[in-house]
């Protein structure tokens, strides 16, 4: 009976920190504060990951001259 339930846990520990790494993953708290928040704190890691701002797209500047009126 003990060994289901070790395994129940084991699983959905696995579960929780492999979310967390793919919410972390798309936001600036990064794959890695994604794995260790959702592992220890759950869907509450998960929230704090997400809510940790979206990685910044890259920025390409305009070289073209507009002066040239």
């Amino acid at each position: 009976m003990e060994d289901g339930l070790v395994f129940f846990v084991i699983i959905g520990l696995i579960i929780r920190t492999v979310v967390g790494g793919i919410i972390g993953n798309k936001h600036k708290a990064g794959v890695g504060w994604g794995i260790v928040l959702g592992a220890f704190l759950g869907i509450i890691g998960w929230i704090i990951a997400a809510c940790s701002g979206k990685k910044d797209k890259p920025h390409f500047d305009d070289m073209s001259k507009e002066d040239d009126k």
